[in-house]
């Protein structure tokens, strides 16, 4: 199947299976959180633990397995809101469906992404499970966080959700498990690595630390950085990414 036929038919089914069963596609947006929490965990978990040899090194094992997120979504079928950003804009702009449709979806999507990473969350760390490493690491990065300029910051979310939505294509694209696997788990760990603002990651960031500590948090720039990394994940991938990318595929069919 041609590129454009496969980005659009699979964000017309998303469309065709939220208006059909809202309620469903809510449960696997919940789901797709509680993934990527399983894969936060994990993240942290090794960061902390490398972060006590040294600290470049931490970013390269916090970020290594990230991707996890992405693998477990695609096989096990969730729906991750920043990953629907390319698929279900290609309905809109081939005029199939209606932009408040799309809002409606992607509110969906979003409020059930971060209900489930924070059900994950709040299980993680009532656990308490190597809190003696884990703790400091989270609160650490939420401390880089909350040190952001509203420029880097948005910029930052962009360029988070180009490569999520590049991640997006190439499930889509590539047949062969082992190469999309592969390929998937490298592109993710490419944003975590550079420090780049994934939305529903921030949310369960934040949460954990509110629950360790929560005076280590600012109200107002942790509203700041999930409100504008929202917005940065949006303009990524369903702007940067998924116009010109449309207006490739779409032209060469003609």
């Amino acid at each position: 199947m041609e590129d454009y036929s496969l980005i659009l038919n699979a964000g017309q089914k998303k469309f065709d299976f939220f208006q059909k069963s809202p309620l469903k596609f809510f449960v696997k947006s919940i789901l797709a959180g509680i993934y990527l929490g399983v894969a936060m965990s994990l993240s942290l978990a090794l960061g902390g633990i490398v972060a006590s040899v040294d600290a470049n090194l931490a970013k390269i094992a916090f970020s290594m397995f990230f991707g996890l997120t992405f693998v477990l979504i695609i096989y096990l079928n969730g729906e991750l809101f920043t990953g629907n950003c390319l698929t279900t804009i290609f309905p809109v702009y081939a005029k199939k469906q209606k932009s408040h449709c799309l809002i409606k979806m992607w509110s969906s999507c979003l409020i059930g992404n971060s209900l489930g990473v924070s059900i994950y969350g709040i299980l993680f760390v009532k656990s308490r499970a190597l809190e003696t490493i884990v703790f400091p690491y989270i609160a650490n990065l939420v401390v880089a966080k909350q040190s952001f300029t509203l420029e880097s910051l948005v910029i930052k979310s962009i360029l988070c959700n180009f490569i999520v939505c590049i991640a997006t294509y190439v499930a889509l694209k590539i047949e062969d498990d082992l190469a999309k696997t592969t390929i998937m788990l490298l592109v993710i760990m490419t944003f975590v690595l550079c420090g780049f603002d994934h939305c529903i990651a921030n949310i369960g960031l934040f949460l954990m630390q509110g629950i360790i500590d929560h005076s280590a948090l600012d109200v107002i720039l942790v509203t700041q950085s999930i409100s504008l990394s929202i917005l940065g994940n949006v303009i990524g991938g369903s702007i940067v990414l998924a116009t010109p990318l449309y207006y490739v595929l779409s032209s060469s069919r003609n």
